[in-house]
């Protein structure tokens, strides 16, 4: 398969704190979740964006209280503490996490979800597919079919979690479900346009680092 670009550390002087991007490959959900934790722990001064794919998984967020916990089905469903109802992982989707010290952000806190959707939506709109925001369930929507999913946390002026985009996902797995809790298909960006996987990552990392500029 791909590979995407290697880590690396930008900073731009006095407009952009420290940034460190990540590309931890593939990885399963639980190890991933694990070490987001770990890293929180750690007080980072900067910021860490991870970009990656989860091998088949679906995650139930702390909005969904009927779908119980199985690790033994086939793709095993695990809960987890971020945002949102449950929602599919699957290889090429693309997974960015956002370890954030929300204290050195030019947001507030609370703008968090709001900024990753309306920067992420601008960036693919630029890549020629239109899409919208939904309010009632955040993400990205192209002709009322779900592209994009987000769910954050926040614990200690840290945020986790993050946004999955798909870009050639299996969307048979990801359609036995309703994504996010609603009566909603997903589609996958390369049904409207052509374009590499780590093209399409280069792309969000440079609409994240400039999300994180100050103003």
């Amino acid at each position: 398969r791909y590979k995407m670009a290697s880590n690396g550390v930008r900073s731009a002087g006095k407009n952009l704190m420290k940034l460190k991007f990540t590309d931890k490959g593939i990885i399963d959900y639980r190890d991933c979740l694990n070490e987001m934790l770990s890293l929180i722990k750690t007080s980072p001064e900067g910021h860490e964006i991870w970009y990656l794919e989860h091998p088949s998984v679906f995650t139930v967020g702390i909005s969904e209280k009927e779908i119980k916990e199985d690790p033994n089905s086939d793709p095993p469903i695990y809960k987890t503490d971020r945002g949102g109802k449950i929602t599919y992982h699957g290889i090429g989707q693309i997974v960015f996490y956002f370890m954030l010290n929300l204290k050195q952000t030019p947001f507030e806190p609370s703008e968090l979800t709001k900024k990753i959707l309306a920067s992420t939506s601008v960036a693919i709109e630029d890549l020629g597919v239109k899409n919208n925001i939904s309010e009632s369930d955040p993400g990205l929507y192209v002709n009322g079919e779900k592209l994009a999913s987000i769910g954050m946390r926040i614990k200690s002026n840290y945020s986790y979690h993050g946004l999955s985009l798909n870009h050639d996902v299996n969307l048979k797995e990801f359609n036995s479900i309703n994504p996010c809790g609603l009566d909603v298909k997903a589609c996958n960006l390369s049904k409207y346009i052509d374009i590499e996987q780590s093209r399409l990552v280069s792309v969000l990392k440079e609409t994240y680092q400039n999300m994180l500029k100050n103003k």
